[in-house]
């Protein structure tokens, strides 16, 4: 590497102006060019010099203010005793920053050409280094001893080390800071002799380096004006002139740590119909004028910023509650025009009184804001904002199940109003179980399903004691709270209670984990939509199962009429509905048409009615043509159950085919093998079970291990392997020693 070039001393420039004077024009002309190029180097290596000392400076000011930062962060965790998620997130933010900070430092020291050797300041970038790194190690000693429950300790270790290191660091900054304005003072007033000696060129020079002057100057002068006005670019709205998100961030990060601090949020009402109206053109105009109102009032050491695209902030600091709204509401005065028939904006104001995140403050601010919108729409009858109840609603009545309520309509809440996960909460006798855990849900909160609800105090208890929604836009500031949802990252939660049947049935959850999300006034409204068609749902359910078991208690007394007339076993009917419907769930058969199956067991014998008593009633065998009137009552029975309207056809089935066999031989209609509906099938092997185990007039009653015997036997020809062998199983499970009649085996099976 070259050697920096070496400013001339004063003595040497006389001696040189001196000599050259002597020797004539032409040695002005030799000097005029030996001045001018070294001159014209220095002062470029000079300009860049200074620049990055005072870059230097700025890092050194961002130092400063990230040290502090950290400092708060630390403070905050000894005096909760406990380092929050926020905490360790802004703590690791500022030391984020300290590391990038000391490496830019490093950076331009070594940047440097000439200035650090007329003013050498190594060794203090050196200490600050050290300072920072001990400094931060102390802290995180700090914290660490804090999450572990050593506040004793980390207190000590304050008092011992954090507080010494940081006096230290800020001392080392202020010395650093001091050697570095002192450094630029050298630059600029190098610049100067440079430019100087530049002057002394020839007259037939002159223009040439006036203009390398001016240039230079310009330059030296316009550095600062450049870095801000960058800096500001970056930071600013470009329509408004406001501060931006990242420029309210940094205002926020300072203004929090100076005090109390009152934030507001503004929501303007009125941009889109201006656009609508005159067009982009004039909602800029508006925006701007809006804009120059929100800078006067913040004039006085306040901050304003544009956060969205007709939404605004307002940094107010040392300002209480009422005197923010007080500015607010005369701002919304100042504001309104003749003929608006909303005010300018809907606003709302939180207060700062720790550290915090700005996220979380605007979440609060804003919650505040949709209310007061709400309140807005509501005194002048407008029309809500958002999707219309109406419009959810005519998609939930599209869903006539309680299971396609929860599936479909909980999954459309969330996706609809931006919530991460939902829960239900069931009614089960007097508890209430958590049956549903859906959406973005945490995995160690999964573990929460199928367990009860508990406690006697929080959101939860409140919405099932007083069948009333509620809500919070804040759930870690929530007075009780579930640890477990803590951890989880839980910060917003809305609840809503299920209804019917005169009582709270159940709780809808949506919930939203990692960032707050505010509960408008819309999103509760098309929740409660959810809940009231869920309870309607369920309603409709038991309604429907109440009719049905109606039309079932009357087919059974119709079935126990038949059984009059037939001299069978008193509640031969009722025993083969309850076994079918036992052996029929063991197969898997859906609900519609387990009711079928019930309906054609109770009926199974209908055809019946169509056969003479001669028949019908006599004890003794019966002939070739008897038998064949006998076996007439399957189709006589379809053909009478046919003109019963409502009928399944599944129920049908069962009374017609419930005699045919598997392997083809039984009647009316010959089928084998799967031919045979299902539901017949599984009634053959319920009817002939309950037949052989229960007393007839031509025959005594066998015993239970006798009828599975002869099922077995028959498993293949008479009935369907796979029924038998699930009605074996049904057998060894004890259910249908409920339904069993001993007896001793006389005679044959007539059916």
């Amino acid at each position: 590497m070259s050697r920096d070039p070496q400013l001339p001393t004063r003595q040497a420039v006389w001696r040189a102006a001196v000599r050259d004077s002597l020797l004539g024009s032409s040695g002005w002309v030799v000097t005029l060019f030996v001045l001018t190029l070294p001159s014209a180097a220095l002062n470029t290596i000079v300009i860049q010099d200074a620049a990055r000392h005072q870059q230097a400076l700025l890092i050194l000011a961002d130092t400063r203010t990230a040290a502090l930062a950290l400092n708060a962060v630390e403070w905050q965790a000894r005096q909760r005793g406990a380092v929050t998620p926020d905490l360790r997130r802004e703590a690791n933010v500022s030391l984020e920053e300290l590391s990038r900070f000391t490496a830019q430092l490093k950076r331009l020291s070594r940047e440097d050409l000439l200035l650090s050797h007329l003013h050498p300041h190594e060794s203090q970038q050196e200490n600050l280094v050290q300072h920072i790194a001990d400094y931060t190690g102390a802290v995180q000693q700090i914290l660490t001893l804090i999450e572990r429950g050593q506040t004793q300790a980390a207190a000590q270790l304050d008092v011992l080390q954090v507080d010494p290191t940081l006096w230290t660091l800020r001392e080392q900054v202020r010395v650093l800071r001091a050697v570095e304005t002192d450094t630029v003072s050298v630059g600029q007033r190098l610049i100067l002799l440079l430019t100087a000696l530049s002057a002394l060129g020839a007259l037939l020079t002159a223009a040439l380096l006036s203009t390398r002057l001016h240039r230079s100057l310009q330059q030296t002068r316009d550095w600062h004006a450049e870095a801000q006005r960058q800096r500001e670019r970056e930071e600013r709205d470009s329509m408004t002139g406001l501060w931006n998100r990242q420029g309210l961030q940094r205002r926020f990060t300072l203004a929090q740590a100076a005090g109390p601090l009152s934030v507001a949020v503004l929501d303007l009402n009125r941009l889109k119909a201006i656009n609508d109206l005159g067009g982009h053109g004039a909602g800029d105009a508006y925006l701007q004028r809006v804009a120059r109102a929100l800078h006067g009032v913040t004039a006085q050491g306040g901050t304003a910023a544009r956060v969205g695209g007709d939404e605004f902030a307002l940094l107010l600091p040392a300002s209480s509650d009422a005197q923010a709204l007080h500015l607010l509401e005369q701002l919304s005065l100042d504001l309104q025009q003749s003929g608006d028939t909303l005010p300018p904006f809907a606003f709302g104001v939180t207060q700062v009184t720790a550290v915090t995140s700005l996220d979380r403050v605007l979440a609060l601010a804003d919650a505040a804001m949709y209310e007061h919108k709400e309140q807005q729409r509501a005194d002048l009858g407008s029309t809500r904002l958002g999707p219309s109840v109406e419009e959810f609603t005519s998609r939930l009545e599209q869903l006539e199940t309680p299971q396609a309520v929860l599936d479909e309509g909980l999954r459309l809440a969330r996706d609809m109003l931006g919530f991460h996960g939902s829960t239900y909460v069931e009614r089960r006798g007097e508890q209430f179980m958590v049956v549903r855990l859906e959406g973005e849900i945490p995995a160690e909160m999964l573990v929460r399903r199928d367990q009860p609800v508990q406690g006697e105090r929080g959101l939860m208890t409140d919405v099932l004691t007083h069948s009333v929604t509620r809500w919070s836009n804040d759930y870690p500031a929530e007075p009780y709270v579930l640890t477990s949802w803590l951890e989880a990252g839980l910060k917003s939660v809305l609840l809503v209670p299920v209804r019917y049947g005169g009582r709270v049935m159940g709780v809808i959850s949506l919930l939203h984990f990692g960032t707050w999300r505010v509960i408008t006034p819309q999103a509760r409204r098309l929740t409660e939509a959810l809940a009231s068609r869920l309870g309607h749902t369920f309603e409709q359910q038991a309604a429907l199962e109440q009719l049905r078991r109606a039309v079932q208690g009357g087919l059974l007394a119709l079935g126990a009429a038949l059984e009059e007339r037939d001299l069978e076993t008193a509640g031969h009917t009722e025993r083969v509905v309850a076994l079918a419907e036992m052996l029929g769930t063991r197969l898997g058969l859906a609900e519609t048409d387990l009711h079928a199956l019930q309906q054609g067991a109770s009926l199974h014998d209908i055809g019946k009615l169509a056969i003479p008593d001669a028949i019908l009633l006599k004890p003794g065998p019966l002939d070739e043509h008897e038998w064949s009137v006998m076996q007439d009552h399957a189709a006589r029975g379809f053909e009478i159950a046919h003109r019963l309207q409502g009928l399944m056809p599944a129920t049908l089935n069962v009374i017609r085919h419930h005699h045919e066999h598997w392997d083809g031989s039984g009647y009316p209609d010959g089928l084998s093998g799967e031919q045979i509906p299902l539901a017949a099938r599984i009634f053959a092997v319920c009817d002939v079970y309950d037949a052989l185990t229960h007393p007839r007039p031509y025959k005594a009653a066998w015993t239970h291990e006798q009828a599975i015997e002869e099922i077995r036997a028959r498993c293949g020809s008479h009935f369907d392997p796979r029924v038998v062998e699930a009605f074996l199983a049904l057998v060894d499970s004890g259910s249908v020693a409920r339904l069993q009649r001993t007896g001793a085996p006389s005679g044959a099976l007539r059916s």
